[in-house]
Order: structure tokens, then sequence, then C-alpha cells
């Protein structure tokens, strides 16, 4: 046993049992642990609350109790009695749960309407089985959690111009059509990244912690191509030397900040290409509009390459403001920089981003790798 004693097993199995049906307590135990309740916890046949007793006692054996109790506190935001009980006996509970991703479900680009808009909700799981049969929900849950530390808003002044991610301890990623609109008003020096902007389950936003640029702002980057501003771009495709990104130095080491007791991190660029199959699902953590943190998630997201391999193109939807947001596999493999939608006013077929391996080739070669964590 852990921080329970008999007496609190059998208060907290009281309360659970008032606000958890059966088939709640069977999704929220999958959601949060990654294990089927009657596989891996508790016998089927016998009473619900005796069965939640059982459950606590088995989750305090393997030191998951905290794991359960923290996605109870953020689904029942009606339950005051409930989360107060889970506040007193397991704050860390409370601490791991504090922020939320908002998710935008999405296949072929088209918004599920039933979907759940947490991007830990029970239900998300029927998004990832299907294509990844072997995937470890709770695994694939801790490193979005760990993605939303890295993802930031690049603002201006206040005005959010797009998203970034840390790359390295003290580097982030956009695009150079974000960063551009700072260099040209000859503000580089205002220019910031906002991290921890999300929303919070009760409602209200954490403002989160903005860091400016160092003095040397940006160290590498890019254009996009003319076509593309033109609103033709394939005509003609982009090239090497049109990438599109922005490698910017920050003031501080924010990457080893410690954020609910783990550095903050960051996400590595990877080396080798990874094959895309049309209709493989597509995740973009992002700041559409400005707004706190979002996940869009569609499940049959590839459209392809374009015609040189310089663009990836999907369906996953976006908003002005997303602009140099992180584009993932359902593995939480980073596959490219999101920069551009297609220009058709009517029926817009794709959204697109630039291949993150060329990116990284073209870091190397300009001899920026140290600004690379590993």
């Amino acid at each position: 046993m852990g921080k329970l004693s008999g007496e609190d097993v059998r208060r907290l199995a009281k309360l659970l049992d008032s606000t958890l049906s059966l088939d709640d307590l069977q999704a929220f135990v999958y959601a949060s642990t990654g294990d089927q309740l009657f596989s891996a916890y508790v016998a089927k046949d016998q009473p619900k609350q005796p069965m939640i007793r059982a459950l606590l006692i088995a989750l305090e054996d393997s030191g998951t109790t905290s794991d359960f109790l923290g996605y109870v506190y953020v689904n029942r935001p009606g339950r005051p009695d409930v989360r107060a009980e889970i506040a007193k006996d397991f704050p860390d509970a409370v601490a791991v749960s504090e922020k939320k991703i908002d998710l935008s479900a999405q296949t072929a680009g088209t918004p599920q309407a039933d979907a759940p808009n947490n991007a830990i909700a029970p239900g998300l799981q029927r998004n990832v089985r299907p294509y990844l049969a072997k995937l470890d929900v709770r695994v694939w849950q801790d490193r979005l959690v760990k993605i939303e530390r890295q993802v930031c808003r690049v603002e201006l002044e206040g005005n959010a111009l797009g998203t970034g991610f840390l790359v390295g301890p003290d580097t982030v990623l956009t695009n150079w059509h974000v960063f551009e609109i700072a260099k040209n008003a000859g503000k580089v020096g205002q220019l910031g990244c906002r991290f921890d902007y999300v929303r919070l389950p009760n409602g209200q936003t954490d403002a989160g912690q903005l860091v400016l640029l160092d003095a040397a702002g940006s160290l590498d980057g890019y254009p996009y191509s003319a076509a593309e501003k033109a609103g033709n771009p394939d005509n003609p495709l982009p090239t090497m030397d049109e990438l599109d990104y922005a490698l910017m130095r920050l003031a501080s080491r924010v990457g080893e900040q410690q954020v609910d007791g783990a550095p903050r991190g960051w996400i590595a660029l990877p080396k080798t290409v990874l094959p895309l199959p049309a209709d493989a699902p597509i995740l973009i953590v992002q700041h559409p509009e400005g707004t706190p943190m979002k996940l869009a998630l569609d499940t049959q997201a590839v459209v392809g390459l374009n015609g040189n391999g310089t663009r990836i193109r999907y369906r996953t939807n976006t908003d002005p403001g997303s602009s140099g947001s992180p584009v993932f596999t359902m593995d939480w493999d980073l596959v490219a920089l999101h920069h551009y939608g297609d220009p058709k006013w009517e029926n817009p077929q794709f959204n697109q981003g630039v291949p993150i391996e060329l990116i990284r080739q073209r870091i190397v070669k300009d001899g920026f790798e140290t600004a690379l964590g590993a």
C-alpha cells in the first residue's frame, strides 16, 4: 500500500461509486493506465463499490493511483466533493491534471461531431487503436504531456504571430515568415516565445511564461518560395533554399527548466526520412489564432509529397497562428514543420509542411548542429 489507509480507501471508493458508472470506470482505468480493468486489476463478478476498493488497493500496489485519480479529477469538474477528496489525499494527481490541451479530432479534414474535446478524454483510443494496434495509450499520453511543455506561441509585443517549438535547450524552430514580421519591423528584440499557454479544466487560461529572444535573434533560416507567396505553390516548386524556417535563440535555457519535477526538454530533429503512406494519421500541436494550445488530430490525413519532395501535404486543419507548429505521426514522431495552406478560397484540398529532415540537413550544413539538442 502507498498513501491510502484502509479508511481512505473505503471513503474514496464510496465517493467514486457515486460518480462513476461501470462503463466510466473501465474507460477511466484504460485511459489513465493503459490497462484493462478486469484483466489487470479486479474480478468482474462483484458489486461496483467493492470493485473500486479492490482497484484502489491494486493501484496503490503498482504506484499508479495518482494517474487514475488525476484523470477522475479532470473529468469530474461538476463534483467538487470528489475533487476535494482527491486533492486532499493526492495533491500530485491534481498537479499533473491542472493543464489541458483542447482536441480537434478530424477525419480527412472533417471534424468528428461526436469526438471528445479533451486531449486525454475517454474514447481517444478509438482514434488511435485502428491504425496502431500496438500503441500503448499511457505512453502516448505521457508523450503528449511532454510535447505540451515544449511548444510555444511566438508573439511580438503581446500579439500572436505563430507557433514554435523547442529543438534545443535555448533554441526554437518556427517559420521564416513568422520571424520576418519582427525582422522587417526592426523589432527582433521584442520577439518572444510564450510557453505553457493552455486552457485549464475550470475554463480559465494559464498565461504561461514569456521568454524573449537572445540578442542574436535568428541563428539560421531560409524563406518560403516566391511561388507560395503568389498563391501558386507548385510553379515553380520550392528549392532547398526555400524551406521557410527560422532557428531562433532564446535569452535563457528554458529547455532545462524544471516543470512538474522534470526538465521541460525539447524535440529532437530526426536524421532520417519517415515513410508516410497516403491517408496516414497526422497530429499538429498548435496555437491557432493565437489561442491556448490545441491538438488537431486527423485519422485520415496524409495526401503526399509535392513534385520534388520539398513539401508534405495533409488534410489536418489549421488556422492563422498555426504557422511553425510541429507535425507528428500518431506515434509522436516529428515529420514536418507546418507552414502553409492551399491558397484556393473555395474547396481547399490540403495544408502543407516542410519535411523536418530537410530542415535538419540544412541546419547541419550551415554549421548550427550544436544549437540542436541531442
